[in-house]
Protein backbone atom coordinates (compact mmCIF):
# COMPACT_ATOMS: atom_id res chain seq x y z
CA UNK A 1 0.00 0.00 0.00
CA UNK A 2 2.82 2.44 0.89
CA UNK A 3 4.86 1.82 -2.23
CA UNK A 4 1.56 2.12 -4.53
CA UNK A 5 1.30 5.78 -2.94
CA UNK A 6 5.08 6.52 -4.06
CA UNK A 7 4.16 5.47 -7.18
CA UNK A 8 1.04 7.60 -7.07
CA UNK A 9 2.71 10.55 -5.99
CA UNK A 10 5.93 10.12 -8.28
CA UNK A 11 3.29 10.12 -11.46
CA UNK A 12 1.55 12.56 -10.25
CA UNK A 13 5.15 14.58 -9.93
CA UNK A 14 5.96 14.15 -13.30
CA UNK A 15 2.28 14.83 -14.68
CA UNK A 16 2.21 17.90 -13.17
CA UNK A 17 5.98 18.80 -14.58
CA UNK A 18 5.71 17.84 -17.66
CA UNK A 19 2.04 19.76 -18.43
CA UNK A 20 3.45 22.53 -16.96
CA UNK A 21 7.13 22.29 -18.94
CA UNK A 22 7.05 20.72 -22.71
CA UNK A 23 9.66 17.92 -22.68
CA UNK A 24 10.98 19.48 -26.13
CA UNK A 25 11.64 22.90 -24.54
CA UNK A 26 13.57 20.94 -21.98
CA UNK A 27 15.29 18.70 -24.44
CA UNK A 28 16.81 21.72 -26.17
CA UNK A 29 18.64 22.73 -22.91
CA UNK A 30 19.81 20.05 -21.46
CA UNK A 31 21.88 19.35 -24.77
CA UNK A 32 22.35 22.99 -24.58
CA UNK A 33 23.86 22.37 -20.80
CA UNK A 34 25.57 18.71 -21.99
CA UNK A 35 27.73 20.83 -25.37
CA UNK A 36 29.07 23.14 -22.43
CA UNK A 37 29.95 20.97 -20.32
CA UNK A 38 31.86 18.60 -22.26
CA UNK A 39 33.89 21.39 -23.84
CA UNK A 40 35.16 22.28 -21.07
CA UNK A 41 35.74 19.07 -19.30
CA UNK A 42 39.25 19.28 -20.07
CA UNK A 43 39.61 22.41 -18.97
CA UNK A 44 38.82 21.67 -15.57
CA UNK A 45 39.27 17.85 -15.77
CA UNK A 46 35.89 16.66 -14.67
CA UNK A 47 35.76 12.79 -15.24
CA UNK A 48 32.01 11.26 -16.86
CA UNK A 49 30.57 10.93 -13.41
CA UNK A 50 31.12 14.65 -12.66
CA UNK A 51 29.59 15.79 -15.84
CA UNK A 52 26.42 13.52 -16.05
CA UNK A 53 26.31 15.26 -11.93
CA UNK A 54 26.52 18.48 -13.51
CA UNK A 55 24.01 18.35 -16.44
CA UNK A 56 21.45 16.58 -13.44
CA UNK A 57 22.02 19.47 -11.06
CA UNK A 58 21.26 22.25 -13.64
CA UNK A 59 18.18 20.47 -15.07
CA UNK A 60 17.10 20.67 -11.79
CA UNK A 61 17.72 23.69 -11.18
CA UNK A 62 15.54 24.74 -14.20
CA UNK A 63 13.03 22.56 -13.58
CA UNK A 64 12.60 24.14 -10.02
CA UNK A 65 12.18 27.32 -11.83
CA UNK A 66 9.54 26.51 -14.55
CA UNK A 67 7.84 24.91 -11.71
CA UNK A 68 7.79 28.36 -9.67
CA UNK A 69 7.16 30.34 -12.49
CA UNK A 70 4.32 29.56 -15.33
CA UNK A 71 4.24 33.07 -17.67
CA UNK A 72 5.24 32.32 -21.07
CA UNK A 73 7.13 35.61 -21.34
CA UNK A 74 8.79 35.28 -18.25
CA UNK A 75 10.10 31.75 -19.05
CA UNK A 76 11.52 32.72 -22.37
CA UNK A 77 13.13 35.45 -21.17
CA UNK A 78 14.75 33.17 -18.27
CA UNK A 79 15.84 30.62 -21.15
CA UNK A 80 17.52 33.41 -22.90
CA UNK A 81 19.57 34.86 -20.45
CA UNK A 82 20.50 31.11 -19.24
CA UNK A 83 22.06 29.97 -22.25
CA UNK A 84 23.34 32.85 -22.97
CA UNK A 85 25.51 32.97 -20.17
CA UNK A 86 26.21 29.43 -21.19
CA UNK A 87 27.68 30.35 -24.77
CA UNK A 88 29.64 33.73 -23.06
CA UNK A 89 30.98 32.06 -20.70
CA UNK A 90 31.80 28.95 -22.97
CA UNK A 91 33.85 32.00 -25.23
CA UNK A 92 35.74 33.00 -22.51
CA UNK A 93 36.74 29.65 -21.62
CA UNK A 94 37.96 28.90 -25.07
CA UNK A 95 40.11 32.68 -24.51
CA UNK A 96 40.93 32.68 -20.82
CA UNK A 97 40.56 28.83 -19.65
CA UNK A 98 37.84 29.86 -17.18
CA UNK A 99 34.30 31.20 -16.69
CA UNK A 100 33.35 35.00 -17.15
CA UNK A 101 33.43 36.60 -14.11
CA UNK A 102 30.58 39.27 -13.14
CA UNK A 103 33.03 41.94 -12.92
CA UNK A 104 33.74 41.13 -16.30
CA UNK A 105 30.30 40.46 -17.27
CA UNK A 106 29.08 43.63 -15.70
CA UNK A 107 31.65 45.92 -18.07
CA UNK A 108 30.26 43.98 -21.20
CA UNK A 109 30.82 47.26 -23.43
CA UNK A 110 34.23 45.94 -24.17
CA UNK A 111 32.68 43.64 -26.65
CA UNK A 112 33.00 45.42 -29.44
CA UNK A 113 36.44 46.25 -28.89
CA UNK A 114 37.32 42.73 -29.24
CA UNK A 115 35.84 42.01 -32.91
CA UNK A 116 37.28 39.42 -34.85
CA UNK A 117 38.67 38.42 -31.71
CA UNK A 118 35.21 36.65 -31.31
CA UNK A 119 34.40 35.46 -34.45
CA UNK A 120 37.53 33.40 -34.26
CA UNK A 121 36.29 31.64 -31.27
CA UNK A 122 33.19 31.12 -32.85
CA UNK A 123 32.39 27.31 -33.59
CA UNK A 124 29.77 25.94 -35.98
CA UNK A 125 28.32 24.15 -33.78
CA UNK A 126 27.84 27.04 -31.55
CA UNK A 127 24.16 26.82 -33.14
CA UNK A 128 22.79 24.60 -30.61
CA UNK A 129 22.58 27.21 -28.31
CA UNK A 130 20.49 29.53 -30.95
CA UNK A 131 18.31 26.31 -31.93
CA UNK A 132 17.70 25.54 -28.24
CA UNK A 133 16.14 29.03 -27.37
CA UNK A 134 14.02 28.89 -31.04
CA UNK A 135 12.61 25.17 -29.45
CA UNK A 136 12.05 26.81 -26.46
CA UNK A 137 10.06 29.71 -28.18
CA UNK A 138 8.03 26.96 -29.74
CA UNK A 139 7.23 24.67 -27.56
CA UNK A 140 6.94 25.98 -24.34
CA UNK A 141 3.60 28.01 -25.87
CA UNK A 142 2.24 24.42 -25.82
CA UNK A 143 2.64 23.96 -21.69
CA UNK A 144 -0.08 23.82 -20.00
CA UNK A 145 -0.85 26.36 -16.75
CA UNK A 146 -1.55 24.69 -13.40
CA UNK A 147 -2.81 25.65 -10.06
CA UNK A 148 -0.38 26.63 -7.40
CA UNK A 149 -1.73 23.58 -5.61
CA UNK A 150 -0.94 21.22 -8.45
CA UNK A 151 2.47 22.29 -8.40
CA UNK A 152 3.06 21.93 -4.67
CA UNK A 153 4.87 18.74 -5.05
CA UNK A 154 6.82 19.58 -8.21
CA UNK A 155 8.34 22.06 -6.10
CA UNK A 156 9.16 20.75 -3.01
CA UNK A 157 10.89 18.05 -4.66
CA UNK A 158 12.81 19.93 -6.94
CA UNK A 159 13.69 22.45 -4.33
CA UNK A 160 14.69 19.13 -1.51
CA UNK A 161 16.74 17.30 -5.09
CA UNK A 162 18.28 20.59 -5.48
CA UNK A 163 19.79 20.60 -1.70
CA UNK A 164 20.42 17.20 -1.78
CA UNK A 165 22.51 17.29 -4.81
CA UNK A 166 24.92 20.14 -3.40
CA UNK A 167 25.65 18.30 0.08
CA UNK A 168 25.83 14.90 -1.81
CA UNK A 169 28.29 16.58 -4.66
CA UNK A 170 30.26 18.26 -1.75
CA UNK A 171 30.78 14.94 0.58
CA UNK A 172 31.48 13.28 -2.63
CA UNK A 173 33.91 15.04 -3.81
CA UNK A 174 35.57 15.36 -0.30
CA UNK A 175 35.66 11.22 0.03
CA UNK A 176 38.17 10.97 -2.77
CA UNK A 177 40.66 12.78 -4.91
CA UNK A 178 39.70 15.23 -7.74
CA UNK A 179 40.10 13.91 -11.28
CA UNK A 180 42.11 17.13 -12.15
CA UNK A 181 44.46 16.29 -8.97
CA UNK A 182 45.34 12.46 -11.03
CA UNK A 183 45.73 13.86 -14.19
CA UNK A 184 48.84 16.27 -12.69
CA UNK A 185 50.12 13.39 -10.89
CA UNK A 186 49.48 15.11 -7.12
CA UNK A 187 48.48 13.34 -3.93
CA UNK A 188 45.14 15.26 -2.45
CA UNK A 189 43.45 14.40 0.97
CA UNK A 190 40.42 15.28 2.26
CA UNK A 191 41.39 18.80 3.16
CA UNK A 192 42.94 19.45 0.48
CA UNK A 193 39.93 19.15 -1.89
CA UNK A 194 37.90 20.73 0.51
CA UNK A 195 40.21 24.03 -0.58
CA UNK A 196 40.25 22.84 -4.19
CA UNK A 197 36.40 23.44 -4.08
CA UNK A 198 37.01 26.74 -1.99
CA UNK A 199 39.66 28.09 -4.35
CA UNK A 200 37.92 27.06 -7.48
CA UNK A 201 34.88 28.94 -6.98
CA UNK A 202 36.82 31.54 -6.00
CA UNK A 203 38.82 31.46 -9.51
CA UNK A 204 36.08 30.49 -11.51
CA UNK A 205 37.84 27.19 -12.79
CA UNK A 206 35.03 25.13 -11.83
CA UNK A 207 32.03 27.22 -9.66
CA UNK A 208 29.66 27.17 -12.47
CA UNK A 209 30.03 22.96 -12.58
CA UNK A 210 29.68 22.89 -9.09
CA UNK A 211 27.40 25.66 -7.76
CA UNK A 212 25.52 26.58 -10.75
CA UNK A 213 25.47 30.48 -12.02
CA UNK A 214 23.31 32.04 -9.35
CA UNK A 215 25.29 30.87 -6.26
CA UNK A 216 28.42 31.90 -8.48
CA UNK A 217 27.22 35.11 -9.65
CA UNK A 218 25.52 35.94 -6.57
CA UNK A 219 29.33 35.55 -4.80
CA UNK A 220 30.41 37.05 -6.82
CA UNK A 221 28.16 40.25 -6.69
CA UNK A 222 28.48 40.40 -3.29
CA UNK A 223 32.37 40.73 -3.46
CA UNK A 224 31.88 43.71 -5.79
CA UNK A 225 29.67 45.41 -3.92
CA UNK A 226 30.96 44.82 -0.52
CA UNK A 227 31.30 48.32 0.53
CA UNK A 228 35.03 48.41 2.28
CA UNK A 229 34.38 51.35 4.16
CA UNK A 230 36.41 54.95 4.04
CA UNK A 231 39.96 53.65 2.11
CA UNK A 232 42.86 53.96 3.70
CA UNK A 233 45.26 56.14 2.89
CA UNK A 234 49.44 55.61 1.84
CA UNK A 235 51.64 57.73 3.18
CA UNK A 236 53.14 60.36 0.90
CA UNK A 237 56.80 59.09 1.61
CA UNK A 238 55.96 56.06 -0.35
CA UNK A 239 55.83 58.44 -3.56
CA UNK A 240 58.83 60.45 -2.62
CA UNK A 241 61.43 57.70 -3.27
CA UNK A 242 64.79 59.34 -4.14
CA UNK A 243 66.89 58.70 -7.45
CA UNK A 244 70.35 59.83 -7.56
CA UNK A 245 71.31 61.23 -11.03
CA UNK A 246 73.89 58.76 -11.25
CA UNK A 247 71.78 55.89 -10.43
CA UNK A 248 69.38 57.04 -13.24
CA UNK A 249 69.13 54.56 -15.79
CA UNK A 250 67.11 53.33 -19.62
CA UNK A 251 65.18 50.32 -18.08
CA UNK A 252 62.74 47.95 -20.31
CA UNK A 253 60.48 45.44 -18.66
CA UNK A 254 59.54 43.61 -21.45
CA UNK A 255 56.15 41.47 -20.40
CA UNK A 256 56.19 38.07 -22.44
CA UNK A 257 52.43 36.56 -23.16
CA UNK A 258 52.40 33.29 -21.49
CA UNK A 259 55.90 32.28 -21.15
CA UNK A 260 56.38 29.10 -19.24
CA UNK A 261 59.64 28.40 -17.24
CA UNK A 262 59.82 25.24 -18.82
CA UNK A 263 59.82 25.99 -22.63
CA UNK A 264 62.95 28.30 -22.22
CA UNK A 265 64.77 24.34 -21.86
CA UNK A 266 62.53 22.77 -23.91
CA UNK A 267 63.85 20.69 -27.14
CA UNK A 268 62.24 18.91 -30.04
CA UNK A 269 64.22 16.50 -31.57
CA UNK A 270 67.60 18.19 -29.90
CA UNK A 271 66.84 21.43 -31.12
CA UNK A 272 66.13 24.44 -28.50
CA UNK A 273 62.73 26.12 -29.17
CA UNK A 274 63.85 28.96 -27.62
CA UNK A 275 67.53 29.08 -27.55
CA UNK A 276 68.00 32.76 -26.89
CA UNK A 277 66.43 33.12 -23.75
CA UNK A 278 67.78 29.52 -22.84
CA UNK A 279 71.20 31.17 -23.74
CA UNK A 280 70.21 34.49 -21.38
CA UNK A 281 69.90 31.93 -18.25
CA UNK A 282 73.23 31.47 -18.03
CA UNK A 283 74.15 35.41 -19.35
CA UNK A 284 72.04 37.26 -16.75
CA UNK A 285 70.70 37.14 -13.50
CA UNK A 286 68.19 34.37 -13.93
CA UNK A 287 65.56 33.35 -11.58
CA UNK A 288 64.34 30.08 -12.01
CA UNK A 289 61.63 30.08 -8.87
CA UNK A 290 59.25 32.60 -9.71
CA UNK A 291 55.68 31.64 -9.66
CA UNK A 292 52.68 33.77 -11.60
CA UNK A 293 50.01 35.54 -9.60
CA UNK A 294 47.13 34.61 -11.35
CA UNK A 295 43.31 35.01 -10.96
CA UNK A 296 40.72 34.23 -13.50
CA UNK A 297 39.80 38.23 -13.96
CA UNK A 298 42.83 37.95 -15.87
CA UNK A 299 46.05 36.80 -16.29
CA UNK A 300 47.61 39.45 -17.74
CA UNK A 301 46.28 42.72 -16.24
CA UNK A 302 47.18 40.58 -12.80
CA UNK A 303 50.78 40.75 -14.11
CA UNK A 304 50.84 44.17 -14.94
CA UNK A 305 49.35 45.46 -11.68
CA UNK A 306 51.49 42.84 -9.58
CA UNK A 307 54.80 44.06 -11.25
CA UNK A 308 53.78 47.69 -11.21
CA UNK A 309 52.22 48.10 -7.56
CA UNK A 310 53.93 44.97 -5.48
CA UNK A 311 50.68 44.44 -4.17
CA UNK A 312 48.40 40.94 -4.29
CA UNK A 313 45.98 40.78 -7.15
CA UNK A 314 42.88 42.07 -6.23
CA UNK A 315 41.02 38.96 -7.66
CA UNK A 316 36.93 39.57 -7.28
CA UNK A 317 37.08 42.30 -10.32
CA UNK A 318 38.74 43.17 -13.25
CA UNK A 319 41.89 44.64 -12.08
CA UNK A 320 41.78 48.06 -14.37
CA UNK A 321 38.39 49.36 -13.35
CA UNK A 322 39.53 49.44 -10.19
CA UNK A 323 38.70 52.20 -8.48
CA UNK A 324 41.98 54.36 -7.02
CA UNK A 325 44.68 53.00 -8.83
CA UNK A 326 46.28 56.60 -8.93
CA UNK A 327 46.62 56.32 -5.14
CA UNK A 328 48.49 54.00 -5.50
CA UNK A 329 53.05 54.16 -5.37
CA UNK A 330 53.55 52.08 -8.16
CA UNK A 331 56.90 51.97 -10.49
CA UNK A 332 56.20 54.53 -12.88
CA UNK A 333 54.35 57.27 -10.44
CA UNK A 334 57.61 57.06 -8.44
CA UNK A 335 59.74 57.51 -11.35
CA UNK A 336 57.61 60.36 -12.30
CA UNK A 337 58.60 62.11 -9.68
CA UNK A 338 62.12 61.01 -10.39
CA UNK A 339 62.00 63.37 -14.09
CA UNK A 340 62.13 59.79 -15.47
CA UNK A 341 59.69 59.88 -18.81
CA UNK A 342 57.06 56.62 -18.20
CA UNK A 343 55.48 54.76 -21.37
CA UNK A 344 53.67 51.38 -21.54
CA UNK A 345 53.27 49.64 -25.15
CA UNK A 346 50.87 46.61 -25.99
CA UNK A 347 49.88 46.12 -29.37
CA UNK A 348 45.81 45.29 -28.82
CA UNK A 349 43.34 47.47 -28.10
CA UNK A 350 43.42 49.87 -25.07
CA UNK A 351 39.95 50.20 -24.54
CA UNK A 352 40.32 46.03 -24.04
CA UNK A 353 39.55 45.52 -20.41
CA UNK A 354 40.24 49.20 -19.78
CA UNK A 355 43.75 49.01 -19.62
CA UNK A 356 44.70 52.27 -21.13
CA UNK A 357 42.92 54.13 -18.59
CA UNK A 358 43.83 51.66 -15.61
CA UNK A 359 47.59 52.06 -16.83
CA UNK A 360 47.12 56.28 -16.81
CA UNK A 361 45.84 55.90 -13.74
CA UNK A 362 48.93 53.83 -12.75
CA UNK A 363 51.42 56.67 -13.61
CA UNK A 364 52.36 55.80 -17.60
CA UNK A 365 52.72 59.45 -19.05
CA UNK A 366 52.19 57.92 -22.59
CA UNK A 367 50.52 54.98 -24.08
CA UNK A 368 50.66 53.10 -27.19
CA UNK A 369 48.21 50.75 -28.44
CA UNK A 370 46.96 49.11 -31.58
CA UNK A 371 46.06 52.15 -33.19
CA UNK A 372 49.39 53.83 -32.74
CA UNK A 373 51.19 51.27 -34.49
CA UNK A 374 50.96 50.61 -38.31
CA UNK A 375 50.32 46.99 -38.85
CA UNK A 376 50.85 45.96 -42.81
CA UNK A 377 50.15 42.17 -42.01
CA UNK A 378 48.03 41.84 -39.09
CA UNK A 379 48.17 38.43 -36.87
CA UNK A 380 44.57 36.50 -36.94
CA UNK A 381 43.18 38.82 -34.09
CA UNK A 382 43.77 41.95 -37.04
CA UNK A 383 46.72 43.09 -34.30
CA UNK A 384 50.78 43.47 -34.68
CA UNK A 385 52.60 40.53 -34.73
CA UNK A 386 55.33 41.15 -32.18
CA UNK A 387 58.35 40.79 -34.44
CA UNK A 388 56.98 43.98 -36.35
CA UNK A 389 55.04 45.63 -32.66
CA UNK A 390 58.81 45.49 -31.33
CA UNK A 391 60.36 46.92 -34.14
CA UNK A 392 58.04 49.62 -33.84
CA UNK A 393 58.79 50.03 -30.55
CA UNK A 394 62.80 50.84 -31.03
CA UNK A 395 62.16 53.57 -33.19
CA UNK A 396 59.95 54.79 -31.07
CA UNK A 397 62.57 54.97 -28.33
CA UNK A 398 64.53 56.10 -30.18
CA UNK A 399 63.11 59.32 -29.56
CA UNK A 400 62.53 59.33 -26.33
CA UNK A 401 64.61 61.49 -24.05
CA UNK A 402 66.47 59.68 -21.39
CA UNK A 403 66.10 58.34 -18.52
CA UNK A 404 62.93 56.54 -19.45
CA UNK A 405 61.10 53.10 -18.36
CA UNK A 406 59.35 51.05 -20.96
CA UNK A 407 56.59 48.49 -20.02
CA UNK A 408 56.12 46.69 -22.91
CA UNK A 409 53.39 43.48 -23.20
CA UNK A 410 53.98 41.01 -26.05
CA UNK A 411 50.71 39.58 -27.63
CA UNK A 412 51.48 36.69 -30.16
CA UNK A 413 52.13 34.20 -28.17
CA UNK A 414 48.68 34.16 -26.62
CA UNK A 415 46.16 31.70 -26.26
CA UNK A 416 44.70 29.44 -28.66
CA UNK A 417 48.90 29.95 -29.56
CA UNK A 418 47.56 30.23 -33.38
CA UNK A 419 47.59 34.36 -33.97
CA UNK A 420 50.28 33.45 -36.81
CA UNK A 421 50.42 31.38 -39.74
CA UNK A 422 53.32 28.90 -40.86
CA UNK A 423 54.88 31.47 -43.16
CA UNK A 424 55.71 33.21 -40.02
CA UNK A 425 57.95 30.24 -38.17
CA UNK A 426 61.37 30.49 -37.62
CA UNK A 427 61.16 27.03 -36.52
CA UNK A 428 58.87 24.35 -37.91
CA UNK A 429 58.02 21.79 -34.63
CA UNK A 430 55.74 19.22 -34.83
CA UNK A 431 53.55 17.97 -32.47
CA UNK A 432 50.78 15.42 -31.75
CA UNK A 433 48.63 18.09 -30.18
CA UNK A 434 48.18 20.81 -32.15
CA UNK A 435 48.31 23.22 -29.41
CA UNK A 436 51.29 22.36 -28.25
CA UNK A 437 52.57 22.69 -31.87
CA UNK A 438 51.67 26.16 -31.82
CA UNK A 439 52.55 26.66 -28.66
CA UNK A 440 55.96 26.01 -29.41
CA UNK A 441 55.69 27.80 -32.93
CA UNK A 442 54.73 30.37 -31.19
CA UNK A 443 57.68 30.86 -28.32
CA UNK A 444 60.33 30.38 -31.07
CA UNK A 445 58.76 33.20 -33.13
CA UNK A 446 58.85 34.97 -29.73
CA UNK A 447 62.71 34.12 -28.83
CA UNK A 448 63.68 35.45 -32.32
CA UNK A 449 61.70 38.66 -32.12
CA UNK A 450 62.88 39.29 -28.60
CA UNK A 451 66.18 38.49 -29.40
CA UNK A 452 66.37 40.74 -32.51
CA UNK A 453 64.69 43.87 -30.22
CA UNK A 454 67.42 43.73 -27.37
CA UNK A 455 70.48 43.28 -29.63
CA UNK A 456 69.41 46.56 -31.50
CA UNK A 457 68.47 48.37 -28.20
CA UNK A 458 71.46 46.96 -26.37
CA UNK A 459 73.13 48.89 -29.87
CA UNK A 460 71.94 51.83 -29.27
CA UNK A 461 72.25 52.36 -25.18
CA UNK A 462 74.95 49.88 -24.01
CA UNK A 463 74.36 50.73 -20.43
CA UNK A 464 70.27 49.88 -21.20
CA UNK A 465 68.79 47.25 -18.27
CA UNK A 466 66.29 45.27 -19.50
CA UNK A 467 64.12 42.84 -17.53
CA UNK A 468 62.13 39.67 -19.03
CA UNK A 469 59.33 37.52 -17.29
CA UNK A 470 56.72 35.74 -17.91
CA UNK A 471 53.08 36.74 -17.26
CA UNK A 472 51.83 33.64 -16.50
CA UNK A 473 52.20 29.82 -17.77
CA UNK A 474 50.63 28.88 -20.81
CA UNK A 475 48.39 26.23 -18.84
CA UNK A 476 48.96 23.17 -21.07
CA UNK A 477 49.68 19.62 -19.67
CA UNK A 478 50.35 16.95 -22.60
CA UNK A 479 52.71 14.31 -22.67
CA UNK A 480 54.21 16.39 -24.96
CA UNK A 481 54.45 19.10 -23.29
CA UNK A 482 53.93 20.41 -19.81
CA UNK A 483 53.38 23.89 -18.07
CA UNK A 484 53.91 23.13 -14.36
CA UNK A 485 53.44 20.02 -12.44
CA UNK A 486 51.82 21.23 -9.60
CA UNK A 487 48.25 22.03 -9.60
CA UNK A 488 48.11 26.15 -8.70
CA UNK A 489 51.91 27.10 -9.20
CA UNK A 490 52.56 28.89 -12.22
CA UNK A 491 56.22 28.93 -12.82
CA UNK A 492 57.69 31.62 -15.38
CA UNK A 493 61.09 32.90 -15.89
CA UNK A 494 62.75 36.34 -14.85
CA UNK A 495 66.06 37.96 -16.43
CA UNK A 496 67.80 40.90 -15.56
CA UNK A 497 69.98 42.28 -18.24
CA UNK A 498 73.25 44.69 -17.35
CA UNK A 499 75.93 45.33 -19.85
CA UNK A 500 77.42 47.13 -16.86
CA UNK A 501 77.49 43.77 -15.07
CA UNK A 502 78.87 40.82 -17.10
CA UNK A 503 78.82 38.50 -13.87
CA UNK A 504 75.75 36.06 -14.23
CA UNK A 505 74.12 33.63 -11.73
CA UNK A 506 71.20 31.54 -11.25
CA UNK A 507 69.51 33.11 -8.09
CA UNK A 508 66.64 30.05 -6.46
CA UNK A 509 65.07 32.51 -4.44
CA UNK A 510 61.20 31.32 -4.51
CA UNK A 511 59.20 34.42 -5.30
CA UNK A 512 56.21 35.87 -7.44
CA UNK A 513 55.69 38.91 -9.63
CA UNK A 514 55.08 41.20 -6.38
CA UNK A 515 58.88 41.31 -6.04
CA UNK A 516 59.92 42.17 -9.24
CA UNK A 517 59.49 45.85 -8.24
CA UNK A 518 61.62 45.95 -5.17
CA UNK A 519 64.13 43.64 -7.06
CA UNK A 520 64.99 45.98 -9.25
CA UNK A 521 64.69 48.78 -6.65
CA UNK A 522 67.30 47.04 -4.68
CA UNK A 523 69.32 46.16 -7.59
CA UNK A 524 69.52 49.68 -8.50
CA UNK A 525 70.56 50.79 -5.00
CA UNK A 526 66.89 52.61 -4.63
CA UNK A 527 65.11 52.59 -1.70
CA UNK A 528 62.12 50.33 -1.63
CA UNK A 529 58.84 51.80 -0.67
CA UNK A 530 57.32 50.23 2.85
CA UNK A 531 53.73 49.63 1.22
CA UNK A 532 54.98 47.30 -1.71
CA UNK A 533 54.56 43.98 -0.54
CA UNK A 534 56.86 42.42 -2.45
CA UNK A 535 60.56 41.64 -1.30
CA UNK A 536 63.98 41.37 -3.05
CA UNK A 537 65.05 38.49 -4.43
CA UNK A 538 68.53 39.31 -3.92
CA UNK A 539 67.47 40.58 0.27
CA UNK A 540 69.23 36.96 2.17
CA UNK A 541 66.26 37.86 4.87
CA UNK A 542 63.76 35.72 2.91
CA UNK A 543 60.14 35.98 3.72
CA UNK A 544 57.33 33.86 2.81
CA UNK A 545 56.39 34.06 -0.46
CA UNK A 546 52.62 33.10 -1.18
CA UNK A 547 50.63 32.97 -4.68
CA UNK A 548 47.28 34.21 -4.47
CA UNK A 549 44.31 31.31 -4.75
CA UNK A 550 47.08 28.92 -4.22
CA UNK A 551 46.95 26.68 -1.40
CA UNK A 552 50.96 26.81 -1.25
CA UNK A 553 53.52 29.20 -0.32
CA UNK A 554 57.19 29.21 0.09
CA UNK A 555 58.05 29.24 3.90
CA UNK A 556 61.49 31.52 4.63
CA UNK A 557 63.62 28.44 3.48
CA UNK A 558 62.39 28.70 0.18
CA UNK A 559 60.74 25.37 1.03
CA UNK A 560 57.24 24.41 -0.50
CA UNK A 561 54.49 24.13 2.13
CA UNK A 562 50.83 24.02 2.08
CA UNK A 563 49.16 26.84 3.91
CA UNK A 564 46.48 24.08 5.80
CA UNK A 565 49.40 22.69 7.62
CA UNK A 566 50.75 25.46 8.80
CA UNK A 567 49.67 28.17 10.71
CA UNK A 568 50.45 31.47 8.80
CA UNK A 569 49.13 34.24 8.63
CA UNK A 570 47.58 35.09 5.02
CA UNK A 571 45.18 37.89 5.36
CA UNK A 572 47.93 40.34 3.78
CA UNK A 573 46.93 39.17 0.58
CA UNK A 574 43.91 40.99 0.49
CA UNK A 575 45.00 44.02 2.30
CA UNK A 576 44.96 46.00 -0.67
CA UNK A 577 41.06 46.01 -0.76
CA UNK A 578 41.18 48.64 1.91
CA UNK A 579 43.07 50.96 -0.10
CA UNK A 580 41.64 50.40 -3.45
CA UNK A 581 38.03 48.81 -4.77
Amino acid sequence: MKQQRIIVYIAALFKSTFENVHILGLFGIIAAQTFFLLEIVEFVGFNALRIIFSIIALTNFSLLLFSIFQNYWLRIFGVGVFLLLLWVNLLNFRYFGSTMHLGTLLNIGFLPVLGSQILLLIRWFDGIYLISFIAGIFFFKKSQKISIIKRIPAVSFFTCMWLFLQVFHYYASTQSPLNSAKRYNEPFSRWDVYTEIRFESTDHKGSVLYFGFLWTYGLDLYRINKNPGLALEIPESNFTVHIPDNKKRNIIAIQVESLDKNVIHHTVKGKLVMPFLHHLTQASNYFPKIFAQHTSVGGTSDAEFCVLTSQYPLGHKGTFYTVGLEQLPSIPAILNRNEYNTLVFHGNNGSFFNRKQGLLALGFQQTFFKNDFSINDPDKWHTIKDMDFLLQVKQILTGVKSPYFAYIITLTSHTPFDLIDEKDYVSDFQADDPVVKNYLNSMAYVDSALEKFITAMQQMDPEILIIIFGDHCSNINEPEYTSYSIKGLEPIPLFILDPLNQSSKEISVAGTTIDFGPTLFDYLDIEIPEFWQGKSLFDEQNKNTFIFNSPYYFDTQNRMQKISDQSVDTEEMDRIQKYIW
